[in-house]
């Protein structure tokens, strides 16, 4: 209770922000405020976003493991999105209700959930596709895919390690099938830097618990996917939390494993 009176975070959230005009809507798990930010998890995405520049109007983006809602709100916030159909939220628990947002209450790591929220994605961005039109898709759809999602920690460094792996697996695996591929784009710009890039190029964020089997995913698995693959540990999180953020720019396509 003392650690949650001083963060500067926590306070923050809870001042008003004109672009998040969010009623007040009460269910069994959650109650969105009338103004500012539900969850101060919104100001990490808030920091990446000012070093990288990836959240623009236009986009579409994907929020895995989006409740209540924080990132959700910073990303309609950045990129004005004030319409349904570039924005994408989905968590197993419920989203607060957020103009510009489509949300969906389910689990990600089940295979009909995953693909519903593909197909309204894809639908957003190419319009009504027909699941055989593979040309249509191959290039991908998706903007930014962004994942806040976390097991719930048990205490036991291995479990909560291989938890939160899972996750940023199965959040590959989903952006590795509809992010839209960047290959052509990047191989011009080699010289330019990340930052320069990410507003133009596909973006994958996660969230993740820092270990040894973590690097080797990284260096496995997204290297061989994204052009610029990072780790970043954001000021909003807290010193003695084990999360960090990968930020992977430019999407070459699925690669050969």
């Amino acid at each position: 209770m003392q650690r949650q009176k001083a963060d500067v975070y926590v306070k923050q959230r809870t001042q008003p922000k004109s672009l998040n005009k969010q009623a007040s809507i009460q269910d069994d798990h959650v109650t969105a405020a009338p103004s500012g930010y539900v969850a101060r998890s919104a100001f990490k995405l808030l920091q990446l976003d000012d070093r990288y520049k990836f959240l623009r109007p236009g986009r579409v983006i994907v929020d895995l493991g989006a409740a209540p809602g924080g990132w959700s709100q910073a990303i309609v916030e950045r990129t004005r999105s004030r319409t349904a159909g570039k924005v994408f939220a989905l968590d197993l628990l419920p989203v607060v209700g957020i103009e510009g947002v489509t949300s969906i209450q389910g689990d990600f790591l089940d295979v009909e959930t995953q693909e519903r929220l593909r197909r309204m994605a894809a639908d957003a961005a190419l319009g009504s596709v027909d699941e055989n039109d593979a040309d249509k898709q191959s290039e991908g759809f998706v903007d930014v895919v962004v994942s806040d999602m976390m097991a719930n920690t048990t205490g036991n460094p291995i479990t909560d390690t291989e938890a939160s792996l899972e996750l940023c697996r199965a959040a590959t695996d989903f952006a590795l099938r509809t992010l839209k591929r960047d290959h052509h784009l990047l191989q011009s710009q080699e010289r330019k830097s990340p930052i320069s890039l990410a507003s133009k190029s596909s973006v994958l964020v996660m969230k993740y618990f820092m270990s040894h089997e973590a690097d080797s995913f990284r260096k496995q698995v997204l290297k061989k996917h994204f052009h610029f693959v990072k780790a970043e540990k954001m000021e909003a999180s807290r010193k003695e939390s084990r999360e960090q953020f990968w930020i992977c720019i430019g999407f070459k396509g699925r690669q050969s494993m």
